[in-house]
């Protein structure tokens, strides 16, 4: 696609005129940043690019940025993905514990009808046993 993107811009007036101006642009912004950083005693001058290298280096920009947007968004669609996908999961997990949470509860109310039956049972029991006992030493 990059490659589509510089053969259009050589071959299309208006896309050819996009890429000089961006050439341009960019050629005095270069120019202008190193002079800053390597001080010398001389002014520069700055000429512009001949056409056939601003096109190329304009197109070369155009494509180089056409390639960084397509990579940032696949970047930020796979992060927004991938968020997603561990939110839902952290969803289920909530929802899992609340289910086993709610398990436990019911567990918990079986266990505690369970031991009322049980002491029941034994309370039965023990009054059979005195019955039993009382009946036995009456005879």
């Amino acid at each position: 696609m990059a490659n589509v993107l510089k053969r259009q811009a050589k071959e299309h007036a208006t896309f050819k005129e996009l890429c000089i101006g961006l050439a341009q642009k960019m050629h005095v912004a270069d120019v202008v940043l190193r002079s800053k950083l390597t001080p010398t005693k001389f002014s520069q001058t700055i000429r512009p690019l001949n056409e056939s290298r601003a096109v190329e280096s304009g197109a070369t920009i155009l494509s180089e940025a056409f390639v960084f947007g397509v990579t940032g968004t696949v970047v930020v669609w796979e992060t927004l993905r991938q968020r997603q996908k561990e939110l839902d999961r952290r969803d289920q997990v909530t929802q899992d514990i609340a289910f086993l949470q709610s398990e436990i509860e019911e567990l918990r109310a079986a266990i505690d009808k369970q031991k009322n039956q049980s002491q029941l049972l034994s309370d039965l029991q023990h009054e059979l046993k005195l019955i039993n006992f009382r009946l036995s030493s009456g005879k």
